[in-house]
């Protein structure tokens, strides 16, 4: 018995966005070849209306984001380790030289 399981609202959502961009058959073959310099505009509209560069490239910071979130999360865990360690040294160390045996 296979259980189907129900679509949920991002299956939806994903149907319904192929659903618009995906262009009519009729429309497809109904168009005549588009020239070189019809294709660059629709190119360049395409990417204006998407907010990418006229180059059509996304910016640098989206396709490589910085590592400044990591390295200060293990710059903290860091800090709490030597301050833990710091604390334990000097209840060692007092435990050591100054306790009254």
């Amino acid at each position: 018995m296979s259980e189907e399981r129900l679509p949920t609202a991002w299956d939806k959502y994903v149907e319904a966005k192929r659903h618009a961009l995906s262009p009519d058959e009729k429309e497809v073959a109904d168009r005549e070849p588009l020239s070189i310099e019809q294709l660059e505009l629709a190119i360049a509209e395409a990417a204006a209306a998407s907010g990418l560069p006229e180059t059509g490239m996304p910016p640098r910071a989206a396709v490589h984001p910085s590592a400044r979130k990591s390295y200060s999360k293990w710059f903290y865990r860091l800090l709490l380790a030597l301050f833990s360690g710091l604390v334990g040294f000097l209840l060692w160390w007092g435990y050591e030289h100054y306790s009254a045996v």
